[in-house]
């Protein structure tokens, strides 16, 4: 059994965190369909054992975390499906197809199970309707009150069903991102918390989100004091994370991780292509995980397009610890 005490225990001497790739296009790859506003999630009802098999290979590629298929299982997502009164049994087995992995395939070494919670499928007025996966209905904004209710709701399924930690993983608005914050931090767990960053064109300045004005360091400002136990770049391209990093360490003293995406843009709706190119090898991004280490990332994984291949070469071709850990 594990806890995340012996976790934060690596993390407080410095080893490097080997965190799992991409869920949702790893399950694409695997042939498993994308459904609306569900995304991946809607695979927890109709693939539940290619969900755990893809768990299972990324623990045979020696990460230290993985990350529940639940970052589109929220209530307002699964209800366009007509699944949301599955809304607690499809998260509860997100978890349980997690720690099933765990069991049949790491029985020799710990590892961590993070609940993912997400804004996927909320929207704002200002919000444009863009990048909804797969067939299925659009989008509806909901209000606050349902909003903040549906995540805490979802956070709570998670952590009463056994997840190590919370992952707070939001692409959105500030308004969301805290949020999502908030209601992984209610659970009591520990909880690290991920910021989507851009850059555009000429600018430099790193933004937060996909469509968002709010510079990084402001955003930071506000997130910072909500107390997470670390900051992940995560979703983001290579680009965006390297000019974010600077940026995340004036700012927070405490661990880092990131998980980038591959640049990908074909599993986006309409014509989701699981064969689509990412831009960079696995080779690229292992010499791009070196670096960031030597800077002082500790925790390494991947997003969208970032699958085992790219996972497997960094638990053999990274060091064990970071130069300095970060209090």
């Amino acid at each position: 059994m594990t806890t995340y005490h012996e976790l934060q225990n690596r993390i407080d001497r410095g080893d490097v965190i080997i965190l799992d790739g991409a869920v949702g296009t790893g399950l694409q790859n695997m042939g498993v369909p994308m459904h609306g506003t569900a995304w991946a999630a809607a695979a927890l009802q109709t693939h539940p054992y290619t969900v755990r098999q893809l768990h299972e290979v990324y623990v045979k590629a020696g990460v230290d975390v993985l990350t529940t298929n639940t970052y589109s299982s929220a209530r307002h997502n699964l209800e366009p499906l007509g699944l949301g009164d599955l809304t607690t049994e499809l998260n509860i087995r997100g978890v349980v197809l997690a720690r099933e992995a765990r069991d049949r395939a790491a029985r020799d070494r710990p590892v961590f199970i993070g609940g993912s919670v997400s804004n996927y499928g909320l929207l704002t007025g200002a919000e444009p309707r863009r990048r909804v996966y797969g067939p299925g209905p659009r989008r509806t904004a909901l209000t606050p009150e349902q909003t903040q209710a549906n995540l805490r709701e979802q956070a709570e399924i998670l952590a009463e069903a056994g997840v190590d930690f919370m992952l707070a993983e939001s692409t959105g608005s500030m308004e969301h991102r805290k949020w999502v914050v908030q209601a992984c931090l209610a659970t009591g767990l520990p909880t690290w918390i991920g910021v989507k960053c851009r850059v555009e064109g000429d600018d430099p300045t790193p933004r937060v989100g996909y469509s968002s004005d709010v510079p990084l360091d402001r955003g930071l400002a506000e997130l910072v004091p909500l107390g997470g136990k670390v900051f992940n770049v995560f979703h983001s391209n290579v680009k965006s994370t390297d000019a974010a990093l600077p940026i995340l360490r004036e700012h927070w003293s405490g661990p880092i991780g990131v998980y980038p995406e591959a640049g990908r843009e074909d599993y986006v709706a309409p014509h989701p292509d699981p064969t689509g190119k990412n831009d960079l090898t696995p080779a690229e991004f292992l010499d791009l995980a070196r670096k960031w280490v030597q800077e002082g990332v500790q925790i390494i994984g991947g997003c969208c397009g970032i699958g085992p291949e790219y996972i497997r070469p960094l638990r053999e071709g990274l060091p064990g610890r970071i130069p300095t850990p970060r209090k």
